[in-house]
């Protein structure tokens, strides 16, 4: 009872920091995926106040934890008027109903969301990349009260995983203390709200139905579906990573500048996670640039949104290495021995293109790994270019982060030779399925074939009508 008491007080903070983030950016959207959002932020807000505690050589004890974590939610709704503006806004719109035909995938989605749940509460970190990283350093920063602890005294010249993001490291302090030995349940809450907002980022596009079909072929992904409860950095990074390109579409849709700083600021979360996805960030600005090369006012005037989204992830990315390893960790890590010393030689970007074609994609052992998404999306891509001609801007946004995704874990392969193929590169592809379940949402097939199922159910509706008369 205590625990899940415990999570119910975690989950409210997280959702009061969450929504404090999204007031000041005055972002609004429909009711579950506000909520959801705002949980997610409220994840991100809470990864970061051990680190702050750390970066201001305070003990991290748990009372100074749950009060800095107590703070920040209020230091983030000091602008209550509009975090109450927004909560009024939120109750005023229509409630979301579950209509009969959406039962059985939603059956089916809450048995896997279950399954993940459990597996992440019930069983311990086993990854070696956490056991040797954030999992070690949260567990003895439990008991000395820092980060910077002893784990840094042991010889470990055989791993990095003591230098990684502190974004783990910081989570399974706070669930620690709140009472769950193993931490990783904040990754649930990632996982479920996440599949929360795809749901309803689809159902605003295509009928329902079709909607918790492609939300069941997205968790049937082996690979990825097994670390929603293996506690590691590449779900949490694929998941702000989306976020971050579904708002820059939505910015690109409205031209709102409170967008593209909100998107900046969740690529800049992603960054925090994993630091190299700053690469693919510059590489999805580029876009920005593109789409306005038309319009008046110059080259310059078109840098400012590339300006915005990039630049958190720059400071992120310089707070993470160039502050907290540089400065305060006891033992150095030399970031520029990481890179490619060769990098006019090309002939390693194109063998790591290939490998990832020929072992991680289109081979048996892909299938192992992601099942037939990428098959499916393929499909759906194919039919919607042969039937209508080359997709809209919208879709075509989608296959431009698509390829983002694609392109760049074969470059930062070749520019960073550590982030091997059977695991980072492996791992890094998560962030490319969300992406194409978005663009299967704005697929003019699936679009044709939901408006036919809403002409149907308008029939069916007005002879029940006429029935009843």
């Amino acid at each position: 009872m205590s625990a899940v008491l415990m999570v119910i007080v975690l989950t409210i903070l997280q959702f009061i920091a969450g929504f404090g983030v999204l007031s000041l950016f005055k972002i609004s959207l429909k009711p579950a995926m506000q909520i959801s959002l705002s949980l997610l932020m409220g994840v991100a807000v809470f990864s970061l106040v051990p680190l702050i505690l750390q970066l201001n050589y305070m003990p991290i004890t748990r009372a100074g934890v749950f009060i800095s974590l107590v703070m920040a939610c209020l230091l983030l709704n000091m602008q209550y008027k509009t975090v109450l503006a927004q909560l009024k806004t939120i109750a005023k719109k229509p409630r979301f109903r579950i209509q009969l035909y959406e039962v059985p995938a939603l059956i089916v989605i809450s048995l896997i969301v279950l399954i993940s749940v459990w597996r992440c509460f019930y069983l311990p970190p086993t990854s070696r990349d956490l056991t040797s990283g954030p999992e070690v350093i949260a567990e003895y920063a439990v008991r000395e009260k820092t980060m910077v602890n002893s784990v840094f005294l042991v010889n470990l010249e055989t791993t990095n995983n003591q230098f990684k993001s502190t974004f783990i490291t910081s989570l399974q302090v706070i669930y620690k203390y709140a009472g769950f030995p193993f931490g990783q349940l904040w990754l649930s809450t990632i996982f479920v709200c996440f599949l929360v907002f795809l749901y309803h980022a689809l159902s605003l596009l295509i009928h329902r139905m079709l909607a918790g079909l492609l939300l069941i072929c997205f968790l049937a992904i082996p690979e990825m579906y097994a670390y929603t409860f293996m506690a590691l950095y590449d779900y949490s990074n694929a998941v702000f990573f989306f976020l971050a390109a579904w708002f820059l579409n939505e910015f690109m849709k409205t031209g709102n500048t409170r967008q593209i700083a909100f998107a900046g600021l969740l690529m800049g979360i992603a960054t925090y996670i994993r630091s190299e996805t700053l690469v693919l960030a510059a590489m999805l600005a580029l876009v920005l640039i593109w789409i306005d090369r038309r319009k008046p006012g110059g080259f310059r005037r078109r840098l400012i949104p590339a300006f915005y989204f990039l630049l958190p992830s720059a400071i992120f990315y310089y707070l993470q290495v160039n502050v907290y390893i540089d400065l305060y960790l006891p033992v150095s890590y030399e970031i520029k021995g990481l890179v490619n010393p060769n990098l006019l030689d090309l002939q390693p970007l194109f063998q790591r293109f290939a490998d990832i074609n020929t072992e991680l994609i289109f081979s048996k052992l892909g299938i192992i790994h992601y099942g037939y998404f990428i098959f499916i999306f393929l499909f759906v891509l194919l039919i919607d270019i042969i039937w209508k001609g080359w997709p809209g801007k919208t879709p075509l946004n989608w296959l431009y982060a698509v390829l983002v995704v694609y392109l760049g874990l074969a470059l930062l392969g070749y520019l960073l030779p550590l982030l091997d193929l059977p695991n980072s590169t492996k791992r890094g592809l998560f962030k490319m399925f969300p992406l194409m379940l978005l663009y299967m949402g704005n697929s003019t097939l699936l679009i044709h074939i939901s408006r036919n199922i809403e002409k149907w159910e308008t029939g069916l509706r007005a002879v029940r009508a006429d029935a009843r008369r």
